[in-house]
């Protein structure tokens, strides 16, 4: 299947399963997994003030986008993400460790 297309699927299965989390697009990219076997990367981006998608409703719908795209003849798995714009960047100056690179008593 094309990109094109998988997005499109993708699209209607996480609008939904997600609309009422705070969905608002997806991405979809080709690529590989840890084991080297292709794979689709999805990523569902959220609205601001979304808050964290349940559990239950994040599984229902990669269960459902996993289904759909294997009924279409799709072989390579979808690992779905979220996306959310409200989370705060997780970075060293966050923790005080600007310098963690460097050697102590050098």
């Amino acid at each position: 299947m094309t990109v094109d297309e998988i997005t499109t699927i993708a699209d209607e299965i996480l609008t939904r399963y997600l609309t009422a989390s705070g969905y608002a697009r997806v991405e979809v990219r080709p690529g590989y997994n840890q084991s080297d076997e292709p794979s689709l990367f999805v990523v569902a981006h959220m609205k601001p003030g979304a808050g964290v998608t349940g559990g239950k409703e994040s599984n229902a719908a990669n269960a459902a986008l996993w289904l759909a795209l294997r009924e279409k003849g799709e072989e390579r798995f979808p690992y779905l993400d979220f996306d959310y714009p409200d989370d705060e960047a997780f970075c060293d100056e966050a923790l005080g460790d600007e310098d963690w690179d460097v050697e102590e008593d050098a």
